[in-house]
């Protein structure tokens, strides 16, 4: 028993002499204010080299709800990708295919650099109408890599299609006005 007290008189000691530097120090402020010091771990660099890219097609956006264009003609639509997984490494750029219904478009812009993982960017891609496409509205739709050339390692969304509808004018139709 008077081992126990003897062990708790110097707990309190020991407490005490520390609380009295504490005190003495705040009584020589003007303010009744506690310093207390909070460390905050830096900024955790995240290692993407290790991991593949995984490119995710955020948005596709046309001029307009109803864009109206004729065969023969290009269509610019806007999107917005970012590259969830890890750096792209590959040689270069990254090909967008794009359909009008079942018709494939083809390229004059089709394509946009790498990016860096974790990074995203928004691009104006270039696309001519085919002549032998259907006079029917349709929406666009565009696919990032669409043949997995770029050997991507994540399952994010490669393709989207837009809301807007791409309408076909008859050429032959409007020569009669």
């Amino acid at each position: 028993m008077k081992y126990s007290q003897q062990v708790v008189s110097l707990i309190l000691l020991v407490v005490l002499s520390l609380s009295v530097p504490a005190s003495a120090a705040s009584a020589d402020t003007s303010s009744n204010i506690s310093q207390m010091v909070f460390s905050v771990p830096g900024a955790i660099q995240k290692d993407t080299g290790n991991i593949g890219h995984d490119y995710v097609l955020l948005n596709v956006v046309l001029s307009q709800d109803y864009t109206y264009v004729r065969s023969g003609r290009s269509i610019s639509p806007r999107i917005t990708i970012k590259n969830q997984g890890g750096d792209d490494t590959n040689q270069g750029n990254v090909p967008v295919e794009a359909w009008l219904g079942d018709t494939i478009l083809i390229p004059v812009h089709g394509e946009f650099i790498p990016l860096k993982g974790g990074t995203s960017a928004m691009y104006t891609l270039r696309y001519m109408i085919p002549q032998d496409v259907p006079l029917l509205p349709n929406h666009l739709t565009l696919k990032i890599d669409p043949w997995n050339t770029r050997n991507e390692s994540g399952n994010g969304p490669n393709d989207l299609t837009t809301k807007a509808l791409i309408v076909i004018e008859d050429k032959k139709a409007d020569d009669f006005i």
